[in-house]
């Protein structure tokens, strides 16, 4: 991702005077304030993304915050790079495809993969995400509510109600050997190697659902000190930190604080040597892992409807806060806090994997304003901070003095035509003309071909992001690269059909009027107003009226309210999928074919390319599929939407007692995995 880093001097910043004068005091006064012994050791983060859930199955752990913080406290067998691209973790385990007739993947754990409750993780885990994902177990179809999340089923019945495009196409109950897990497909699946992760942990949900009296075990609980057991450094942590005061009680007097321990003190939320037996003896949390194995294995279906039901609350931001045992993750950080102001991970004792904690604590708040948030770091209140981008939010960032100032981009803003909402781009409007599907084609291509791309991408974005360029991406990143498309740089715009059908009608001199587009987007944003502005424009001269629509949620109105819009101009995220992604956003009759577009030869090779194990082959055949649908009109890329980070830059000689932070990249939220961004918060 082109991005631009920026070392921003005293001597040579842009001032913007309002700004200067919001900063100004805390500016002055920062240097002289004592710092909180609790920030030694503990990085602060401000973003405007929520947390929601730590169950990445759920449409509540997929939102961007929810994203951000799993990246944070979670460890898999992949991560999913922002190219899409994917990473494997052998210090977690192995993915390997052991056949492809049928597909067969195999996946083995590693010893080293460990609950940070200390509980080691099985094969149980990845068979109850199976359950969850694959769909094969569920007893009813889940239902939307009125606000398009899921209505709560009956207290009877089996439903995890989390369907995976990938995995509902493996039927068959995986088997387990040991430690490992084998998978068989159906059918080839294209995205087999980010299809099956582990999520909430199988003794966790089984302790929940089948025993709920017996008391949590063991505590998870994270430990501040380095797991080498070194004295802090500059690189990451700085002096002795205070513990967390929502964590850990107030040592009495005399009591060693948490640099080193006593001997024969366990650190906190180090498992104590026969943590692992169990209260009464035997392996506890391992007997309620092989429970869920055995019900999911054997569909028993009273155990079942208590496992769905837990599964489908568990790890909801409410209830990890009130109940620790929620928080069990597998990653370098365990989830210590939640509230209103945001979350806060610990480092966790636990983790044995490759990349473990840099820091004693992170900090992620997401309750301060844009404009706040780089008010904080002048005053040192916080580390990083990834703040909407506008104008004011960027000169106030570039007003600042030792900061380390990144900025990249996010999403590809796309615009989208509505194909079946009965509008003037639906064939159906042109019931009269000889051929009513070529009307809408040459409509669609004349509306896409006078979209001014480079000039949204230098008014609307370019000051923001100076290194912008239209963007040529359909697809939402597939494969090692993404995969791009030829737009001429000269549209080829026919002209624009004038009938009755096509224009609404005629005026009194028999004129006919000028087709009309009503345009869906977020106008709240100052990017898209922009592009907006300058899309209507220049479709007024290529002979097009474009009319604002007006909706007070439009990312509703674009999923449910096909017959309100004919284009849309929106930012396309990642897919946690790539590839079935894709398929289900374009093939015709997919989930989230929001704009209803419909070819038979296109659905040939898009259901081709599900099937496409190889990943540079999918690479090639959503290249293809994408310049297909730029050809027909049916999307447009225009450009990355902007993103800011801005980070403090510190000499880890001189730091005051705060944390040394080095090597933050822009924050992207419309990706499905952040588990990238975070690498400069581990070793």
């Amino acid at each position: 991702m082109t991005s631009r880093w920026t070392r921003v001097p005293a001597a040579s910043r842009r001032t913007a005077a309002a700004v200067v004068l919001l900063l100004g005091a805390t500016t002055a006064a920062c240097s002289a304030d004592p710092v909180d012994p609790e920030r030694a050791g503990t990085v602060v983060v401000t973003t405007d993304l929520p947390f929601a859930s730590l169950n990445g199955g759920t449409p509540a752990g997929r939102s961007p915050g929810s994203v951000l913080v799993r990246g944070l406290v979670q460890s898999g067998f992949t991560t999913l790079g922002p190219d899409g691209s994917v990473t494997p973790d052998p210090t977690f385990g192995t993915v390997e495809k052991v056949a492809d007739s049928p597909l067969t993947v195999r996946y083995t754990v590693a010893p080293t993969a460990t609950w940070s409750d200390g509980v080691p993780v099985t094969p149980a885990d990845l068979l109850l995400e199976w359950a969850a994902r694959s769909g094969q177990l569920d007893e009813v179809v889940p239902e939307l509510g009125g606000d398009g999340e899921p209505v709560e089923p009956a207290d009877d019945v089996v439903l995890f109600g989390a369907t995976s495009a990938a995995l509902v196409r493996a039927s068959a109950v995986p088997v387990v050997d040991g430690a490992t897990l084998t998978v068989v497909y159906d059918v080839p699946v294209a995205d087999w190697q980010v299809a099956l992760d582990v999520n909430l942990p199988a003794h966790v949900v089984g302790r929940l659902a089948l025993d709920p009296a017996t008391p949590a075990f063991p505590a998870p609980a994270p430990t501040p000190t380095p797991s080498d057991g070194a004295a802090p450094t500059g690189e990451g942590t700085t002096s002795q930190p205070a513990p967390s005061a929502s964590t850990a009680s107030t040592p009495a007097q005399g009591t060693p604080t948490q640099g080193t321990p006593t001997q024969g003190t366990p650190t906190p939320g180090t498992p104590t040597p026969d943590a692992t037996a169990g209260e009464g003896g035997g392996e506890v949390p391992d007997t309620w892992a092989q429970a869920v194995a055995t019900a999911v294995q054997q569909q028993d279906r009273a155990a079942l409807t208590a496992i769905s039901r837990v599964w489908r609350a568990a790890g909801r931001a409410g209830d990890v806060g009130a109940d620790p045992t929620l928080t069990t993750t597998t990653g370098p950080y365990v989830l210590t806090r939640v509230d209103a102001d945001g979350v806060e991970v610990a480092r966790s004792a636990a983790y044995t994997g490759a990349a473990p904690a840099a820091f004693d604590r992170v900090r992620v708040r997401t309750d301060l304003d844009p404009l706040a948030q780089v008010e904080a770091l002048a005053s040192d209140d916080v580390d990083v901070v990834a703040p909407v981008s506008t104008a004011d939010v960027l000169a106030g960032a570039e007003a600042l003095e030792d900061v380390a100032l990144r900025t990249g981009g996010d999403a590809v803003l796309q615009v989208v035509l509505q194909e079946a909402g009965g509008g003037v781009f639906d064939p159906a409007a042109h019931a009269a003309d000889p051929d009513p599907a070529a009307t809408a084609a040459a409509l669609r291509r004349g509306f896409v071909g006078s979209v001014p791309r480079a000039d949204v991408a230098d008014v609307a974005v370019r000051p923001l992001w100076a290194r912008t360029e239209p963007s040529d991406v359909v697809a939402a990143q597939v494969g090692p690269t993404a995969p791009t498309v030829r737009v001429p740089d000269v549209p080829d715009v026919p002209d624009v059909p004038a009938d009755g059908a096509t224009a609404g009608g005629a005026t009194s001199d028999g004129a006919q009027d000028p087709p009309t587009v009503r345009v869906l987007t977020n106008r709240s944003d100052p990017v898209r107003a922009a592009a907006f502005e300058l899309l209507s424009e220049a479709a007024a001269e290529a002979g097009y009226r474009v009319v604002a629509v007006a909706a007070d949620d439009p990312a509703r109105a674009l999923r449910t309210r096909a017959e309100d819009w004919d284009a849309a101009l929106v930012p396309v995220a990642q897919e946690e999928l790539p590839v079935a992604g894709f398929v289900s956003r374009w093939r015709t009759g997919g989930a989230t074919n929001v704009g209803g577009h419909a070819d038979p030869a296109l659905d040939t090779a898009l259901d081709a390319l599900a099937g496409q194990p190889d990943a540079q082959a999918a690479a090639d055949a959503v290249r293809a599929a994408s310049q297909t649908l730029l050809d027909s009109g049916a999307v447009l890329p225009v450009v990355r939407t902007p993103v800011l980070t801005v980070a403090a830059v510190r000499d880890p000689q001189d730091a005051r007692g705060l944390p040394v932070v080095a090597d933050v990249p822009p924050l992207t939220p419309a990706a499905a995995d952040l588990t990238w961004w975070w690498d400069w918060t581990r070793r």
